[in-house]
């Protein structure tokens, strides 16, 4: 019989996501498909194992480093990237992703090479205003200092950022493609209906759908789930999906 899995321990592996991705681990959409549910379903079947082993924020992310050489992590390129790229307001990140779309016939835009093009980049855009003649410069300036790779000589098809598909192209998760609390979410369910106890999942779960819904890009995905509607010091997780869903365009 599968696990079941509270709603406590649901918040505590969103908890422990949030954690993983500052250390590396690829648990969101944007950092590939396949890699998320390698992830996803090397700690669920962890869990499913040892299901004695009580579902904290602590025990996730020990069982994480347990199983470091199983699972997929981000390179040293793409954590630098994704660092330099979340020091940005929206507005510039915006402003880059279409600055960078515009590029693929000048720079390498693909893999460990755009990671590091588009690190080096922002980097030198510190603190100075995001625009494309801004930009231009950058390339210019670090091409004679610490050097950039440039585009393979044939023709590209242009990316939204290193690495990744075009801004914007998020698809809905799928089976083949479910963060972890969306594999516990799915074995909680399952476990209510082979037991005939449908009492723990009454009617829409508010909190689910919320939790899935996402934005423009990365950056917009991440202010949305930060965005919540409380009453009473309680969050109102079903105010909480319609502001989220609003704040998308959905």
């Amino acid at each position: 019989m599968s696990r079941q899995y509270t709603e406590q321990e649901l918040q505590a592996v969103m908890q422990a996501e949030q954690q993983l991705r500052a250390r590396g681990l690829m648990v969101d959409d944007s950092d590939g498909q396949e890699a998320v549910n390698v992830n996803s379903e090397r700690i669920s079947a962890y869990f499913e194992l040892n299901k004695n082993l009580p579902l904290t924020v602590q025990t996730i992310l020990a069982a994480c480093e347990q199983m470091r050489g199983q699972m997929m992590w981000k390179s040293a390129a793409q954590v630098a990237y994704d660092s330099a790229y979340q020091s940005f307001s929206a507005a510039d990140q915006a402003a880059f992703e279409a600055w960078w779309r515009s590029q693929s016939r000048i720079l390498d835009l693909e893999g460990e090479n755009g990671f590091s093009n588009a690190s080096k980049i922002l980097g030198w855009m510190k603190n100075k205003t995001m625009s494309a003649r801004g930009l231009d410069l950058a390339v210019s300036n670090l091409a004679g200092t610490s050097g950039l790779f440039w585009a393979p000589q044939r023709e590209q098809s242009p990316q939204g950022k290193p690495g990744h598909e075009p801004s914007g192209s998020f698809a809905p998760k799928s089976d083949s493609n479910l963060s972890l609390r969306d594999h516990m979410k799915r074995a909680k369910e399952a476990a209510a209906k082979a037991s005939g106890n449908h009492e723990q999942t009454p009617g829409t779960d508010y909190q689910y759908e919320a939790e899935r819904i996402v934005g423009r890009n990365h950056a917009h995905t991440e202010q949305l789930r930060k965005f919540f509607v409380t009453e009473a010091g309680n969050i109102n997780w079903e105010q909480t999906y319609g502001a989220r869903r609003r704040a998308a365009g959905l």
